[in-house]
């Protein structure tokens, strides 16, 4: 079998071998040497990175138009799925599938080159007074390097890499994927696509950001059905091919008697094809990491280096397999490899492949036509950048054109002169990584010994763990069985055994046990009237829960403490427009639910509902482990906010979901349900009826258990009586209200 190594006049007709090597040998240094300068944190930090990718550690006061899953997404979105499918197959077809390990092995160290880009780039961003961020390593080279030259070049070089690499290639091969996979005739395709690509971009890198956010998890979702359905059935043994990988890749028989320079020159164009096709050190990706909404700019930086690991560790590997175990490792096996998936295309797996790639396909077109632009603002300012967006559209509809009339020959044209332009815009970037690894160190130790960022690995997978669990479903599926209502010599057992388990004080339950027809009627179960004494006192507040109170104090401006080195804004928890204002510089008490406490919910004053807020968020637990590693815990999860207006002072009290509660309900109101399948948030105010509640009466319940936060307004009261950790039963003083502000009923 003829590998292209064998015949480079052939792929030297494709891509242009000659400047590859060159390419490979400046990435290697450049990656050995930040490796080594930043200390490897492609391994001390890859758990870390995972944390801040799946946003538990996101803060939303920060600064920024993206959140870091947005700007990977877009970021990477052509380099994910049809780059390492590209790259892989490419490099195979040049090498042998032995080169699959030296893509395993240089994964791991590029990824610093994405991290000090990435780093960089959120680092020295320019924000214009209309909100928008400039960003990209023109910015970075002409502000650490005082390069302004180097910079203009860079620019000038990254716009055709743009329209040749990043515009006109993806859109022909996207057309080909409508053309030959879903039967699309003529230019319909290719119109689509740009009808679909303009609404994405019109909107600005926000909308780029919103669309990365609904359009990656479709694709990876349809690649993966697609992926199994397909190829499954033909695969071998999974060991067995790594055990090939591994001995091919050390066997100088593979590469056909090539000598030490046939080896180098085999590894150097192979794995250059690789990391120029995942778009490495080309500058796309961190032109949109620089806009996110981060507290640290290393933050990013970590997010953007797991790039490099999902493409060469996990996209590589499962190509790979599949070309391997077809035995499609040459060059004329894998060129025909696309003909043999089409010849079923009318099987729903290969439509799911194929829509898998024009969902990123499209993704990366807007994330290389939003980096594009910046790099014409940059050069010629807005008036130029306007007329880069027409000729990014022209371009590549005029190209798309050209394939449908002329075919294949075209696809290779605009592959060819794209890498070429792709390697020569990576040089100077490459060479500025290496000059500014010093200052994204300086960043990665600001954030680490600032922020508290954890990076113990077990604690940190277990938190990955939680994140990518489908916590809602699990609640509502764990909320479904707390209400079955099982034959009484099982669920009596059942309750004592909980009961026993969580030391749960059975004297003051208001029924025996037995009574109890469900685990959800037992937790929610009511009190002994004389179980509880509310304090009396005129000015008294009282704590709303039997709870543990866990933090505690006054707000500053708009932010909470969660816990040591970790605060949220009090804004992003309430939601309300309305009502949030009134609690800057105000005080707040957090009250920790556990599974041995009473778990109805009473008013902690006096006073008028003046309405709610609901925002359907996730479904964290809020145990110890996760307030203090889970940044902005509350304002992430499932909340209901009660704004109680009292003759004192307005009080919020927000009720705060968690993993395995199943509903938050409240007495006021029995419109309101949480945890459905269908949420969103919503805003009510009681306008035409007065709703008074009395102190220490019942305001709602956990259906299992959570926390409750009251948020008081400023100047208004002085907690008393209340330490961290205190384990507190519902009516007990927690402060005083210090001076009447207003007669009630009030209009809401």
């Amino acid at each position: 079998m003829e590998t292209l190594f064998q015949n480079g006049s052939k792929f030297n007709l494709i891509l242009g071998s000659d400047i590859l090597s060159p390419y490979f040998y400046l990435i290697l240094i450049a990656s050995l040497y930040l490796s080594f300068r930043l200390g490897f944190p492609q391994i001390r930090f890859l758990f870390l990175a995972l944390k801040i990718l799946t946003g538990n550690m996101d803060f939303k006061g920060s600064k920024g138009q993206l959140v870091h899953s947005q700007a990977f997404f877009a970021g990477i979105g052509s380099s994910l799925l049809a780059g390492s499918v590209i790259g892989t197959a490419l490099a195979i077809a040049y090498g042998g599938i032995g080169v699959l390990f030296w893509i395993w092995v240089m994964s791991l160290f590029v990824m610093p080159i994405r991290f000090v880009s990435s780093t960089l780039a959120v680092k020295f961003r320019n924000q214009l007074p209309s909100g928008r961020y400039l960003s990209g390593p023109m910015y970075f080279i002409e502000k650490a390097l005082r390069a302004k030259w180097l910079a203009v070049a860079f620019s000038l070089a990254s716009m055709v890499t743009v329209l040749l690499f990043g515009g006109i290639f993806p859109f022909v091969g996207l057309t080909y994927i409508t053309k030959e996979g879903l039967n699309l005739s003529g230019l319909s395709g290719p119109i689509s696509i740009s009808v679909i690509l303009l609404f994405i971009v019109i909107g600005g890198v926000r909308r780029v950001g919103r669309a990365s956010s609904i359009l990656a998890p479709i694709g990876i979702t349809l690649f993966i059905f697609g992926y199994v359905s397909l190829f499954s059935n033909a695969m071998i043994s999974f060991f067995g091919f790594l055990s090939d990988v591994t001995n091919e890749a050390f066997s100088i028989k593979a590469l056909q008697g090539g000598g030490a320079f046939g080896v180098l020159r085999a590894l150097s164009v192979s794995l250059s094809t690789f990391f120029l096709s995942t778009e490495t050190a080309v500058g796309k990706s961190s032109g949109i990491a620089g806009v996110v909404r981060t507290d640290y700019a290393a933050k990013q930086g970590l997010v953007s280096m797991l790039a490099s690991f999902f493409e060469g560790f996990i996209m590589a590997t499962l190509v790979g397999f599949v070309l391997y175990s077809y035995g499609a490792v040459n060059l004329e096996t894998i060129l025909s490899f696309p003909a043999r998936i089409l010849e079923q295309k009318e099987s729903l797996s290969v439509i799911l492949f194929c829509l898998s790639f024009l969902c990123f396909g499209i993704l990366s077109l807007a994330g290389w036509f939003y980096s594009g632009e910046q790099n014409a603002f940059y050069v010629f300012g807005e008036k130029f950048s306007n007329f880069f967006r027409m000729l990014f559209i022209g371009s590549t509809l005029g190209f798309s054109y050209l394939y449908v009339k002329y075919g294949i020959d075209v696809l290779s044209f605009v592959m060819h002169w794209g890498y070429i332009a792709a390697v020569i815009t990576s040089v100077p970037l490459l060479v500025s990584l290496m000059l500014l690894g010093k200052s994204a160190n300086f960043e990665l130790k600001k954030y680490l010994s600032e922020s508290g960022a954890r990076y113990e690995i077990f604690k940190d997978f277990y938190l990955l763990f939680l994140t990518l669990l489908p916590k809602n479903l699990i609640s509502k599926i764990f909320g479904y069985f707390s209400t079955l209502r099982l034959p009484r010599f099982m669920m009596i057992p059942i309750l004592k055994a909980f009961a026993k388990a969580y030391k749960i004080n059975l004297s003051e339950a208001e029924l025996e046990i037995k009574e109890y027809a469900s685990l959800n009627q037992f937790f929610t179960r009511a009190l002994r009237a004389e179980a509880r004494i509310i304090d009396s006192a005129v000015n008294a507040v009282v704590s709303p829960t039997d709870s543990k109170i866990t933090s505690f104090g006054n707000i500053n401006q708009s932010t909470i403490i969660q816990a040591k080195g970790i605060d949220y804004s009090v804004k992003e928890l309430l939601g309300s427009e309305k009502y949030y204002p009134f609690f800057t510089n105000g005080k707040y008490i957090t009250f920790y639910l556990s599974p041995q406490d009473y778990h109805r919910i009473h008013s902690p004053f006096a006073g008028q509902i003046l309405g709610y807020y609901y925002e359907p968020g996730k479904l964290f637990p809020v145990n110890d482990l996760a307030v203090l590693n889970i940044r902005g815990l509350f304002p992430k999860n499932e909340r209901l906010i009660t704004f109680l207006q009292t003759e004192y002072g307005k009080v919020a009290v927000i009720k705060v979901g968690a993993s395995n509660v199943g509903k938050i309900r409240v007495t006021y109101d029995n419109k309101i349900v949480t945890n459905n399948w269908i949420r969103f948030a919503k805003e009510h105010h009681y306008k035409d009826v007065s709703i008074m509640i009395d102190k220490g009466s019942e305001l709602g319940r956990f259906e299992m258990g959570s926390t409750v936060i009251l948020v008081f307004e400023n100047d208004t009261i002085d907690l008393t009586n209340i330490a961290l950790g205190d384990k507190i039963q519902y009516g007990t003083t927690v402060g005083n209200f210090r001076s009447k502000t207003t007669k009630l009923p009030v209009k809401a």
